[in-house]
């Protein structure tokens, strides 16, 4: 069950069985004001990380983003991939 937390004035976190999994607030900085909500869930597997050089941050983050690949699968990617696209439509900003 979904449940939320405030953690300011029209600003939630958003919890499964008490685990944060998103964000839901109010984008006063926006006119006029909207709701924003974003899921927060990070990919399997350690989405960050930490090198001495840019030639070991390349070679970490490669082996990271190829077994994210394998795990997860061509199709869902090219799915995660057109909602990205979707979600960026130019025509979305426009008002």
């Amino acid at each position: 069950m979904l449940a939320l937390r405030p953690i300011a004035p029209n600003d939630y976190i958003v919890l499964e069985d008490r685990q944060p999994i998103g964000r839901i607030r109010l984008a006063r900085e926006r006119s006029p004001p909207i709701w924003l909500w974003t899921v927060t869930v990070t990919i399997p597997g350690p989405p960050f990380g930490d090198a001495k050089s840019i030639h070991d941050a390349k070679a970490r983050f490669k082996a990271a983003w190829l077994a994210f690949k394998d795990k997860v699968g061509a199709e869902a990617l090219a799915r995660a991939y057109a909602e990205i696209e979707h979600a960026n439509r130019p025509e979305r900003y426009r008002r």
